[in-house]
């Protein structure tokens, strides 16, 4: 049975920076196989649970796209605290 080629994880502290860096403007985050785990992930930036980089909870909006090849991709935006 074949597997899966291993694919680069995302780099989220790299990530949220570029956020920082340029408020309003969607980043892409990294691309998921399962569009569960793009959504997870997306949940996860929302709340920054797990993901301490993208704290505070509410700072950040992620979306998710489907990609021809069937992988789904994340991308977020640094929209500031919320208070």
């Amino acid at each position: 049975m074949a597997r899966w080629k291993k694919r680069p994880t995302a780099d989220h502290r790299l990530r949220a920076d570029d956020c920082r860096r340029r408020p309003g403007v969607w980043i892409e985050i990294g691309a998921y196989r399962s569009g569960q785990s793009a959504t997870s992930t997306a949940r996860r930036i929302r709340t920054a649970d797990r993901l301490p980089y993208y704290s505070p909870a509410g700072a950040y909006e992620t979306r998710t796209a489907p990609q021809p090849n069937g992988d789904t991709t994340v991308y977020a935006r640094f929209i500031g605290a919320t208070s």
